[in-house]
């Protein structure tokens, strides 16, 4: 007798899983485009780049959730509407460091504690602070730390 997969808790927690993700990414990203004309990796690299004097580009590459050949093409498109710099490092020819712009600051402080603000209130809506803490600590449990290159 063959198992039934499709019907499995792997499989319903999978979707789950997905479909909730893709809710949270689509209200951020609306939120951000409608208000900032940002997208959502825009504005993760415009985050990661806030209070701070610079970040060498391999660096903005691992903190954020873009790989490095596309954390270029971002800061040379937020480079183009005068929100980020880049130059040389004085160590090495061969890194770049980027920073925000006054623009890009001024940019940084006032989106970022807005668009906290609408995602805390959105996870409120839906889960009390203890679900969030536990659901926090379930998706921290899945994390795997081998290198993903699909």
């Amino acid at each position: 007798m063959s198992t039934n997969r499709r019907d499995s808790l792997t499989l319903s927690l999978l979707r789950a899983l997905h479909r909730s993700y893709r809710d949270v990414q689509c209200a951020d990203s609306r939120e951000l485009e409608e208000r900032w004309g940002l997208q959502h990796s825009e504005f993760d690299v415009i985050a990661t780049l806030g209070n701070t004097a610079g970040i060498r580009m391999g660096e903005i590459a691992a903190r954020t959730l873009s790989s490095p050949a596309n954390v270029t093409r971002l800061v040379k498109r937020l480079e183009g509407r005068g929100l980020v710099e880049r130059e040389r490092s004085p160590e090495s020819d061969r890194e770049v460091i980027a920073r925000l712009t006054p623009a890009g600051v001024a940019l940084f402080e006032a989106a970022y504690p807005a668009q906290y603000e609408f995602m805390k209130a959105w996870f409120d809506e839906r889960l009390d602070p203890a679900q969030q803490e536990a659901l926090k600590t379930a998706l921290e449990s899945l994390r795997d730390e081998t290198p993903c290159n699909p």
